[in-house]
């Protein structure tokens, strides 16, 4: 489990570093992220499940100029690993995902502060490196933004490590407490969590009617596939 938690913290790493100080690839996008936890945790296909309800969620939510949204990287890390662990031979019971999901949440708003404290360590050190510069030091700069990179890259990686620990933690340690009553009263809740990420999404289109058809298109996907999972 060891090496696991390694890779999850290197990969996470990059994610997070991926999410503001550089590239910006959408590496650290929720459902990117979760499938790669998932993979590392052994299970890639639940990963991916968690990814994609956190991917709509999140959608309308990016990380763009003074905005600091939500941490769906670390949501995603943290659903990712849980759901990776948390899965069977025949996947994710419902009870369990949406559980998983509602945790994500929290999670989400945890990453949050961190990353309002590193933004906050970030400005101190452009501050310095503008003193510098004008006091002649010029290699000032590729200092500057060596350390800015460094710093999101550290703490991108403590991150990582510490919400794959929680997602694992919490599928040993808390889901299997869950009685019947409990995953089935989770199960309920399953079908609003999709529909808000719709909502999310909707909220920001700009194209009425092509995104009422796409809107409806999805809703009867998805409840197709709820009553299908019911059937079974």
């Amino acid at each position: 489990m060891g090496w696991r938690f390694l890779l999850a913290g290197l990969l996470g790493g990059v994610c997070y570093l991926d999410r503001t100080a550089a590239c910006q690839l959408m590496l650290h996008r929720p459902l990117v992220v979760a499938t790669l936890m998932g993979a590392i945790f052994g299970n890639m296909a639940a990963g991916t499940q968690v990814g994609v309800v956190l991917e709509l969620i999140y959608l309308a939510r990016l990380p763009v100029g003074a905005s600091i949204p939500p941490d769906d990287t670390g949501a995603a890390v943290f659903g990712g690993s849980a759901a990776a662990v948390a899965s069977s031979s025949i996947g994710l019971d419902a009870g369990s995902f949406t559980a998983l999901l509602l945790l994500s949440v929290f999670v989400a708003e945890a990453g949050k502060a961190a990353d309002r404290f590193v933004r906050k360590v970030n400005v101190r050190i452009a501050r310095i490196t503008a003193e510098s510069v004008d006091q002649g030091d010029i290699q000032a700069v590729e200092h500057g933004l060596l350390a800015g990179i460094t710093l999101f890259m550290v703490t991108g990686i403590g991150l990582a490590l510490v919400f794959s620990w929680a997602g694992v933690a919490v599928s040993k340690e808390l889901l299997p407490r869950f009685g019947p009553a409990s995953r089935g009263n989770f199960a309920i809740l399953l079908p609003a969590l999709p529909l808000l990420g719709a909502a999310s999404v909707y909220s920001c289109s700009r194209t009425e009617r092509t995104a009422a058809v796409f809107f409806l298109t999805m809703a009867a996907v998805f409840g197709g596939t709820v009553l299908f999972r019911w059937a079974a």
